[in-house]
């Protein structure tokens, strides 16, 4: 008898167990289930492993099986629960709780829990060695990494010493890997040869897809998941298509003739082929659009630090680097080598980014060589019976400006400056350089004036080490303790605006609130825009095409979330 009351106990606890409701994901879409869509890539992947992947090739197929505590909405903010329901931080903004969904399971069909997400991170990512890239991410102000806690079966917690706005978001996004699968490889320090191209078929995941055949050179399929933790409004599991199918092509050219033959559904033109692409739109039943522009920027800077002490004088005044704003016609410029496809830029985030402040474009210095001409009288500059520009002691203006030869967009900026320069009397002597050796001057540095590019991201915060004093890219203004040698005491200076932005990105670390964060790079942005420390010039904008009878989960695909976006929720008519 007791023996039957001990197994009935234990039926009882399996039962509840099993009784657990599953905390599914309901997303707004009326889709219809079934067909493939057909994409390209130019390489197919190296590896399936999601933490010892560097490229792209790799990552693009793994994102489709990896999930994680937190997915990005379309301006590519931290807002989407994925495997996590909520998160939530402590009162001093030290530790970060996420409270994992019940009862959805792996692609295999067991559990997801608690114990998954403890040990990804306990045993892989927060493990030196572990990872191709190391736990650097996750490290706070102090150079501390989290410690981790089970707070309860559905609930765990990071804890740094600080707050830790960016470890957060490491951790947010991290792939949560299936302990049941790699504990073993883990334990036989073999996780790094885990999950290979040659394992296609025994990958377990939370995505929407699952990889099942790689022909190398050829194609690359991915299966839905039939277990998959997403359904649309009306009880339909998602993803709504049966299959994704990778082909691999050998260049760009052959992917643009493989989606004008209909063998591909999604194509992302370039600006120099968009025009062909539009022009058959219409006959061919596509879709066509332009989305906002690219997220890294291309700028003049100005060196604050020059050896030259009548330049640097120059290159300090606001007002001088505010007449290049309204000397570059940037309207021709987009015209001329974007076929109109991009957008002027006058800070340095991209309105395609979820921390655009949209107010800085009362600032929007339209092209006007008359008002290149007042800033720089405001700014103490004349012109003498030459018509030459002089500067207050009379020193004619003449500086050197390069960039990187082979970058047709930023030699075309550099000639319009020139001309630009000749209407207003002053000379400037353009050369285009050799890459590498740019960059060398860029650093030491060893440079006038020179006209580059950074890449962006959606948070401005990754660019702490351009905006920051003490930043290793803060190549206008390099501080004597960054570059002794060059750089003495004596001949540097900092207004107080740009003290004020050093602090906004060391505040910014710490915010975990991300109105505040929005606020703060606000600030930032109003600030870059009325003093100029940078010369914003343009940007590419997003390009897309698709079939007629693709219908995306993206309203409006952008460079912070593209056609891809919300994968799951694709769905294809007529098949």
């Amino acid at each position: 008898m007791k023996k039957l009351f001990v197994l009935l106990a234990v039926f009882l606890v399996a039962a509840m167990i099993v009784a657990v409701e599953p905390e599914y994901a309901i997303e707004d879409f009326n889709g219809k289930p079934g067909g493939t869509l057909y994409l390209s890539t130019t390489s197919g992947p190296k590896t399936l492993n999601p933490f010892w992947s560097q490229e792209t090739s790799s990552s693009d197929i793994i994102d489709y099986f990896s999930d994680s505590l937190f997915n990005s909405d379309n301006k590519g903010m931290p807002t989407v629960p994925a495997l996590a329901t909520k998160w939530w931080f402590s009162d001093d903004g030290k530790t970060v709780f996420f409270q994992i969904r019940k009862g959805i399971v792996w692609s295999d069909g067991e559990p997801f829990t608690i114990e998954d997400v403890y040990w990804t991170f306990t045993k892989v990512a927060l493990v030196e060695g572990m990872t191709a890239n190391g736990p650097g991410g996750a490290m706070d102000a102090n150079d501390q990494l989290p410690v981790v806690e089970i707070v309860d079966d559905y609930t765990i917690s990071f804890t740094w010493s600080v707050p830790n706005v960016w470890g957060f978001k490491w951790v947010g996004y991290t792939g949560i890997l299936p302990k049941h699968v790699l504990e073993e490889a883990v334990e036989n320090g073999k996780f790094s040869e885990a999950w290979t191209v040659a394992d296609i078929d025994k990958i377990v995941g939370m995505g929407p897809f699952l990889p099942v055949e790689y022909t190398e050179g050829v194609r690359v399929v991915l299966e839905r998941n039939p277990n998959y933790y997403r359904f649309d409004k009306n009880g339909v599991r998602l993803p709504y298509l049966d299959k994704v199918v990778y082909l691999i092509v050998p260049d760009l050219n052959t992917e643009l003739l493989k989606f004008e033959a209909g063998e591909i559904d999604l194509y992302g033109p370039t600006a120099e082929n968009f025009p062909r692409i539009k022009e058959q739109a219409e006959e061919k039943g596509w879709v066509v659009g332009v989305g906002g522009p690219a997220l890294g920027s291309q700028f003049i800077a100005f060196n604050w630090v020059t050896k030259d002490p009548v330049k640097r004088e120059w290159f300090r005044n606001e007002h001088f680097r505010k007449a290049f704003v309204y000397m570059l016609d940037r309207g021709t410029l987009i015209e001329t080598l974007y076929n109109g496809l991009g957008s002027p830029l006058y800070g340095p985030v991209s309105p395609s980014s979820g921390f655009y402040y949209p107010e800085i474009e009362k600032f929007a210095y339209k092209y006007s060589i008359i008002r290149a001409r007042l800033e720089l009288k405001k700014g103490g500059f004349s012109w003498n019976a030459n018509g030459e520009l002089v500067d207050k002691d009379g020193n004619v203006v003449e500086f050197n400006l390069m960039t990187n030869a082979g970058n047709n967009v930023r030699e075309a900026i550099g000639n319009i400056l020139v001309d630009s320069a000749k209407k207003l009397g002053m000379k400037i002597n353009f050369t285009p350089i050799q890459f590498n050796t740019l960059v060398q001057k860029l650093l030491t540095p060893d440079y006038e004036a020179i006209i580059i590019g950074l890449t962006g991201s959606v948070d401005p915060g990754s660019g702490w080490n351009v905006w920051r004093l003490d930043g290793g890219l803060h190549f206008w203004n390099y501080s004597p303790e960054l570059r002794p040698d060059t750089v003495p005491e004596e001949i540097w200076w900092s207004p107080d605006w740009e003290k004020r932005i050093d602090e906004i990105f060391r505040i910014q670390t710490s915010a975990v609130d991300e109105q505040e964060r929005y606020n703060l790079f606000a600030e930032f942005q109003m600030i870059c825009a009325e003093h100029m420390p940078l010369v914003y010039t343009v940007a590419q904008n997003y390009l897309y095409a698709l079939k007629g009878n693709i219908h995306l989960a993206n309203p409006e695909p952008n460079p912070a979330a593209g056609m891809l976006w919300k994968v799951y929720g694709i769905w294809k008519e007529g098949e």
